[in-house]
């Protein structure tokens, strides 16, 4: 019989291999198979370049194809820091003999160490690996700490040896583990070491708001490479102070107002870092106070008076404020106006162009966070429209993100990215959100009971929806959309969607009347932001002014009115037949004319009312000094009415004053004083004593004034 051919030798023999710190190593051999009929590969190597060969203590079996299939084996038991030359035999069984060999590759199996190292004050971290002979290129790999697997950040080609990462694939703060993998062609030779590096940055949060005179204490920390050698921070207000080696700030809060210094670390290996840090110091929460003062009121009857109740109460933690009108209530929002002017200024524009009409909240994380503005449903089926942003607006951090606090949300990596989207934390998420994305700003709070609508809403369930947004083909998921629905519907039903009905400026204080001692002398109510005040009879009352805020707190304020009545006022209210209603004239013929008759409490419709006659009388008890005395009702409550007790020996002459009204009720000429509901009825004493003169006469003068 014909004896069958030999297989053809393979060719193109490569070898790469790297060594590892435990002094063993990995070696991929690639070659080409040039023959259709071997059964077996048969390896050879040689340590340190030497003239003998040794096979592999396991031959390869045959893991070839057809001619011109390349071939891949990996050897695991090699030595590290060795050279090896290799070369490749092909054996068939049915031939029963070996071809020859390929091409002979050398290679040394150098230890293959990763480092890693970071550039002082940047976001930057350096590669660097020896090179490794015959290699097709690197893969590089890298993981942040607390993740569970690495992740193929790139390659790079054959004998480099170094690559540099940096942001956006590496951020501040964070230690990140790197793997580097030689391979050839597309076959990994073996890994290199974990090597680690932690990426410079200020780790402190941004911003810190206070009120004044409370105790501040804030402290600069840092992530480097190397040591600190120095801090520095500008802008630092009154009231506080700065430890350049430890860098803590603290004191006590400065007046209200925003300030914003900078802080700078240089690092002992080169390089520095600087941060804007904003401290944002507000009045402090609270009930309304005091303003201007409501003046009493001295009015008549049938009179009014209305006084404006702007500025008469203040409430200096809320500037200014919304109602967001929800289906599932109503939430009020203070809004932090001072504190974040371009951030409160920004929401006012989506407020006043009504953009926040029926728009979802389309987030709603139970202990978490409660999110909308940025969609509404169109009413069919997955389909919404994004609401119309105006430019993003600058991040202005500082303020907590505490429970209850309402803030701007944005885009991640990019702290200026915020447009029409907010947030109210149901939670102290002070932990995350102060310090991510350079801090979240709070522009305002939830007042009152709002926040059980806020955690309604997070607590509806919820889930993931697929949306169409403004048309387009291409499905958008949202996670957490809350539905009102017993359960969460598979399939979008907008009918179910929590929206703002409406969001609209509200006033931040409201105001009521809670009492009024009197009200027979004077109403009092609320009418278009005024006091409001009628005078009804005669008399003084006391009345109570309250304003309440938001957060339903309140503060009080009295008003005395005095209300009195005149002559003209009288002549309204009683009524007189014909042109009879001068104040000489008597109506009634009694002998009392009608100024007489107001004076002295009487009624000019009825003949000699009782009150309104004068009674005489004396004092003193013989054989001490008598005085002749007169007594009368002097009418309160009365403006333009003046009283005067005169006295005469005769009846002729001159007649001398010894009291008026004006003198008051403690004159030494008054005898009693009487208080009644509606006059004071006075006993006025003589002068002189009867007897001293022959004869004594008294007299009331009444004047309009």
């Amino acid at each position: 019989p014909l004896a069958l051919a030999l297989p053809a030798a393979p060719s193109a023999c490569v070898a790469a291999g790297i060594g590892n710190s435990t002094g063993t190593a990995s070696v991929l051999l690639k070659w080409q198979d040039n023959s259709n009929n071997e059964t077996q590969w048969v390896i050879h190597y040689s340590v340190n370049n030497g003239t003998s060969y040794t096979p592999l203590p396991v031959v390869a079996s045959n893991t070839g194809g057809s001619t011109g299939t390349t071939v891949f084996y990996q050897w695991t038991a090699a030595l590290a820091n060795t050279a090896y030359s290799f070369r490749i035999q092909s054996y068939s069984a049915a031939a029963g003999g070996y071809s020859a060999f390929s091409n002979v590759s050398a290679i040394t199996t150098t230890v293959f160490t990763l480092a890693a190292g970071t550039v002082p004050g940047q976001t930057v971290v350096n590669l660097s690996w020896p090179n490794v002979q015959n290699e097709t290129g690197y893969q590089v790999r890298y993981k942040a700490a607390g993740d569970v697997a690495y992740t193929v950040l790139g390659t790079v080609e054959a004998d480099f040896t170094a690559v540099q990462v940096i942001a956006p694939a590496v951020e501040p703060a964070k230690t990140y583990s790197f793997v580097v993998d030689p391979y050839l062609v597309t076959t990994i030779i073996g890994n290199s070491n974990v090597a680690t590096a932690t990426i410079d940055s200020i780790t402190s949060k941004t911003g810190t708001s206070g009120t004044p005179g409370s105790a501040f204490s804030h402290t600069f920390t840092q992530v480097s490479g190397s040591a600190v050698s120095s801090r520095g921070l500008t802008g630092v207000p009154a009231g506080l102070s700065f430890n350049t080696s430890t860098g803590v700030l603290n004191g006590v809060y400065p007046a209200v107002g925003n300030y914003t210094l900078t802080y700078t670390v240089t690092f002992a290996g080169g390089g520095s870092l600087a941060q804007t840090f904003f401290i944002r110091v507000r009045p402090p929460a609270g009930a309304p106070a005091v303003g201007t003062v409501i003046p009493a009121w001295d009015g008549v009857i049938g009179s009014s008076r209305d006084t404006p109740l702007a500025g008469t109460f203040t409430d200096a933690e809320a500037e200014s404020a919304v109602r967001v009108s929800t289906t599932l209530g109503n939430m009020d929002f203070i809004l932090f106006d001072t504190a974040t002017p371009a951030t409160v200024t920004n929401f006012m524009n989506y407020v006043t162009s009504g953009k926040y009409t029926d728009v979802a909240f389309h987030r709603g994380i139970a202990g978490f966070v409660v999110q909308g503005g940025g969609f509404k449903g169109t009413g069919t089926g997955s389909n919404f429209t994004s609401v119309i942003t105006n430019p993003p607006v600058t991040n202005e951090p500082g303020i907590a993100n505490l429970r209850g606090t309402v803030s701007m949300a944005k885009l991640l990596g990019n702290p200026n990215s915020a447009t029409s989207q907010f947030f109210v934390s149901l939670a102290d998420n002070r932990a995350n959100l102060d310090y991510q994305n350079s801090g979240f700003t709070v522009f305002g709070r939830v007042a009152g009971n709002g926040m059980a609508v806020a955690d309604a809403i997070s607590n509806l369930p919820n889930g993931t929806y697929n949306l169409f947004l403004d048309g387009s083909a291409s499905a958008t998921p949202f996670e957490d959309f809350p539905v009102n629905h017993t359960s969460f519907p598979a399939v979008m039903d907008q009918t179910k969607l929590v929206k703002m009905n409406s969001v609209t400026t509200i006033p931040t204080l409201s105001y009521s009347i809670t009492g009024n001692t009197n009200p027979a002398v004077a109403s009092a109510g609320i009418v278009g932001g005024q006091l409001h005040l009628v005078g009804l009879t005669g008399g003084q009352t006391t009345v109570t002014v309250r304003a309440t805020d938001l957060d339903n707190l309140t503060t009080n304020q009295t008003v005395v009115v005095n209300i009195g009545d005149t002559f003209a006022s009288w002549v309204a209210r009683n009524s007189f037949p014909g042109i009879e209603s001068g104040s000489g004239q008597n109506p009634d013929g009694d002998g009392w004319n009608n100024l007489q008759e107001f004076a002295f409490m009487g009624d000019p419709a009825v003949s000699g009312a009782t009150g309104q006659v004068v009674f005489p009388g004396t004092t003193g008890v013989a054989p001490a000094a008598s005085y002749l005395t007169l007594t009368f009702p002097v009418r309160k409550f009365t403006q333009g009415l003046g009283y005067a007790v005169e006295a005469n020996d005769g009846l002729s002459g001159t007649w001398t004053e010894i009291w008026k009204s004006t003198d008051g009720f403690a004159h030494p000429q008054v005898v009693t004083a009487l208080d009644q509901a509606d006059r004071t009825v006075v006993t006025i004493k003589d002068s002189a004593a009867i007897g001293s003169p022959p004869m004594r006469f008294l007299r009331t003068r009444i004047a309009q004034q």
